[in-house]
């Protein structure tokens, strides 16, 4: 049979043609992943490849691919604004956190508890029991004996009236009732009408029970009384005084009050009956509870501050005046946008979290509130389907803390 070499041509010229076609879009393939997967080095740019490897120049630098999505545009950003980083991302809570306001304070005496002992007539000191501050002292010891003419005079009286006039029922008991307001007790009176002598001195008792101080009365910038830390005292014996002046003042240990300084931004967070957890001189083992008492009507404007009061029964705990006081006032829950608190990077006037966007964590300011625990508050710059890096300190470089223009003000 003859073959035919125009039909052997024809079908060869075909087979060539559908071969070619085949091939085209694999080649324009191969083009384009080549194009699309090249990978370079972030410090010298120009070193690029098409597969995986490290960099000559830097010594072993891995490369890192270059896509169509712009990465090496968001590499060689500044680092103040922009990083690319593989740490873990986390979202903005809303949720309800209990609030708790810290405060610094220390103990002071309860002005409730504070008692005067005072001389109801003019005369001298003849001898003084009390020989320096702090000095406890109970209800019915000695406490000064004092030499008074007007004492003198109405024991005078009365003796005279006993002795002249004893139908005068009325003058005689006007006469006994004189000495009582002079401070005499029914026993002192008893003892001169028994006697008929004239007591040249009186002996004044105390009421209360107690520690004894000279009564200083000042005023500073925490407390309304401060009474004097040293142990001597100015009164002596042979000194003069005054009808109704105050002596000493005898207080308490028995309550105390704490007094905290309330910050000038958690003013308005606090109010009176409030829930205090506290605990004295660092020992946090002994936490104590108890509730505002008083809040003082006078702000601070030197350390813009408030002093509240909190009642300490002391009976059982003896910690003494002066004290420094650690204390927690448990406040409202509130209820807003939270973030762990070592996502936020505070650079003094600004605070920044690391946001997540194209690929690359952004430096964004944000607003902050109150911190309560290992959380605080986002007033703005966030919501809760933003991504943040979870602990930002990594992130932040010192160029990133001087460059404060690049952080992002959205």
């Amino acid at each position: 049979m003859k073959r035919n070499y125009r039909y052997d041509k024809l079908l060869l010229v075909i087979g060539c043609w559908l071969l070619v076609c085949c091939n085209a879009p694999t080649q324009q393939k191969s083009a384009t992943d080549n194009k699309s997967f090249t990978y370079y080095c972030p410090m010298h740019p120009e070193v690029e490849q098409n597969q995986p490897g490290t960099c000559d120049k830097c010594g072993g630098m891995t490369l890192v691919l270059k896509d169509a999505e712009g990465l090496l545009d968001a590499a060689i950003l500044p680092v103040s604004s922009n990083v690319i980083s593989k740490i873990h991302i986390v979202n903005p809570v809303y949720k309800k956190l209990p609030v708790e306001i810290s405060s610094l304070g220390y103990l002071d005496y309860d002005n409730n508890s504070k008692a005067d002992i005072s001389s109801r007539y003019t005369g001298r000191i003849e001898k003084l029991y009390i020989k320096y501050n702090f000095q406890k002292i109970k209800k019915g010891e000695p406490v000064f004996e004092v030499y008074s003419p007007d004492l003198i005079t109405a024991e005078e009286n009365l003796l005279f009236l006993l002795k002249t006039s004893t139908e005068e029922k009325a003058l005689i008991n006007a006469a006994r009732q004189k000495l009582i307001l002079l401070q005499l007790t029914a026993e002192q009176i008893k003892e001169v009408e028994t006697s008929g002598k004239v007591k040249n001195s009186i002996t004044v008792y105390s009421k209360f029970d107690g520690h004894v101080h000279e009564a200083k009365t000042e005023m500073d910038g925490n407390t309304m009384n401060t009474y004097t830390q040293t142990p001597l005292l100015s009164i002596r014996e042979g000194m003069y005084v005054e009808r109704g002046m105050i002596l000493f003042n005898v207080l308490s240990t028995q309550d105390l009050v704490a007094m905290l300084k309330i910050k000038s931004a958690d003013i308005g967070k606090v109010y009176k009956s409030q829930n205090v957890s506290f605990y004295i001189n660092s020992d946090s083992s002994d936490t104590m509870t108890g509730k505002i008492d008083f809040i003082e009507p006078v702000f601070n404007s030197n350390s813009k501050s408030m002093m509240v009061r909190v009642n300490l029964n002391n009976q059982t705990h003896n910690h003494k005046v002066g004290s420094l006081v650690n204390a927690k006032i448990i406040s409202d829950s509130l209820e807003t946008l939270w973030v762990p608190i070592t996502a936020v990077v505070d650079l003094g006037k600004n605070k920044i979290v690391w946001k997540w966007s194209d690929g690359h964590f952004k430096a964004t300011k944000i607003e902050t509130g109150i911190k309560v625990n290992n959380w605080v508050e986002i007033a703005d710059g966030l919501t809760e389907a933003d991504q943040i890096a979870s602990e930002a300190h990594y992130l932040s470089d010192s160029e990133g803390f001087i460059k404060l223009n690049d952080v992002d003000n959205e």
